[in-house]
């Protein structure tokens, strides 16, 4: 092993990370988003805090993408917008209700 690599040690955690299966690569939902869309969709997808992929109830998980958190990772609120409005239109998120001081997701 290199410098600085650990060896796993049985029932250890992988550290965090986004799952985006073959399946959702592959879909016209996922080809058809703009540029910057793609790039923020592991954010929204990242939100959801699930224990199994294949439960369900993933699919009625509530969560909060406010502008100024959309900013940290480099969208502009221009930018963001306009990938709330392309992910919603592909059909990856289904918004509740919209708020916030700039009208935020």
């Amino acid at each position: 092993m290199g410098a600085g690599m650990r060896r796993k040690t049985k029932g250890s955690n992988l550290p965090p990370f986004v799952a985006i299966t073959w399946d959702m690569l592959n879909s016209k939902a996922y080809r058809e988003l703009t540029p910057s869309a793609a790039k923020c969709l592991p954010y929204f997808l990242g939100k959801v805090k699930i224990k199994s992929y294949y439960n369900p109830e993933r699919y009625e998980e509530i969560f909060q993408f406010p502008y100024p958190e959309a900013e940290r990772y480099g969208f502009a609120s221009g930018t963001f917008s306009a990938i709330v409005q392309d992910v919603i239109r592909k059909g990856w998120i289904d918004p509740v209700e919209k708020g916030g001081l700039k009208s935020g997701w």
